[in-house]
C-alpha cells in the first residue's frame, strides 16, 4: 500500500509541475543572438517562425529576411525585430513589408511591445504600430492598433480560443515607422485542466496493471 500511496504522489507531482509549464507563456526578446543576426528559423524550438510580408520584402536591402536588430531605444536591450539588415532597424509597410511570426501550433493570445515615430510629411497625418492575427483559413482574427506616439506600449491580440497561427506586425499608414520588441504567446488553459487529469488516470490504471501482473503466483521452477 505504501508503494501505491508513492506513486499517486509522484504523479500529483508530475501534474502540477508539467501544467505550471503549460500555462507559462512563451516570451521572445531577441536578445540572445548577434546584431543582425537571420532569425527566421531562430526561434523554431520555441514554436515560432518569422517571415516577410509584403512587395518590399522582395527587395535587394530586405532580401525576405527577419533580423535581430542593435536598437536604440528598445523595450528590451539589446535587440529588436526587423526585415532591415542595415540602417535604421524599423518597420514600415511600404518600404519593409511587415515582420511575420507564424506558429507551430494555433494559440489563443499573442502580444508584442511596439513603439511608432512619425515621420514628417506635409500633411499632418496620424499612423501607430498595429498587431494582427489570423487563422488557419487567413482571416482576421483580431487586430490591434496602438494609441501612442514615441512610448513603448504592450499591443495584445486575443482569439476565443487557440485559433491564431499567425500574426504581422506593421504600422497602420504610411507616414509612421515602428519597433517592435517582447514577442509574447499563450495557449487556451482551459483546454489543459482536460487534458492532464486524464493523463493522471492512465498513470494510475497503468501502475494498478503492472503491479498485478507482478502479484501474479509464478510456475514453480522445475
Amino acid at each position: 500500500m505504501s508503494a501505491i500511496i508513492r506513486i499517486i504522489k509522484i504523479a500529483i507531482v508530475a501534474f502540477g509541475a508539467t501544467s505550471s509549464l503549460a500555462f507559462a507563456l512563451t516570451a521572445i526578446n531577441f536578445d540572445d543572438v548577434a546584431d543582425q543576426t537571420d532569425i527566421r528559423t531562430h526561434y523554431q524550438p520555441q514554436g515560432v517562425t518569422f517571415s516577410c510580408e509584403g512587395t518590399a520584402c522582395s527587395s535587394p536591402s530586405i532580401a525576405n529576411a527577419i533580423y535581430a536588430r542593435a536598437t536604440t531605444p528598445t523595450a528590451s536591450v539589446p535587440n529588436s525585430v526587423t526585415p532591415v539588415r542595415t540602417g535604421f532597424p524599423g518597420v514600415k509597410d511600404t518600404l519593409t513589408g511587415r515582420v511575420v511570426a507564424s506558429f507551430s501550433t494555433p494559440v489563443k493570445t499573442v502580444s508584442i511591445d511596439a513603439r511608432a515615430v512619425l515621420i514628417p510629411e506635409p500633411l499632418n497625418q496620424l499612423a501607430y504600430a498595429n498587431i494582427t492575427a489570423y487563422d488557419a483559413a487567413g482571416a482576421i482574427v483580431a487586430s490591434t492598433t496602438g494609441s501612442v506616439l514615441n512610448a513603448f506600449q504592450t499591443l495584445t491580440v486575443a482569439a476565443a480560443d487557440d485559433r491564431i497561427v499567425r500574426v504581422t506586425l506593421g504600422v497602420s499608414g504610411n507616414v509612421a515607422v515602428a519597433t517592435f520588441d517582447n514577442l509574447q504567446f499563450d495557449r487556451d488553459a482551459a483546454k489543459l485542466w482536460v487534458i492532464y487529469p486524464i493523463f493522471f488516470i492512465i498513470f494510475v490504471v497503468a501502475y494498478w496493471f503492472f503491479k498485478s501482473k507482478k502479484d501474479l503466483p509464478r510456475p514453480p521452477i522445475k
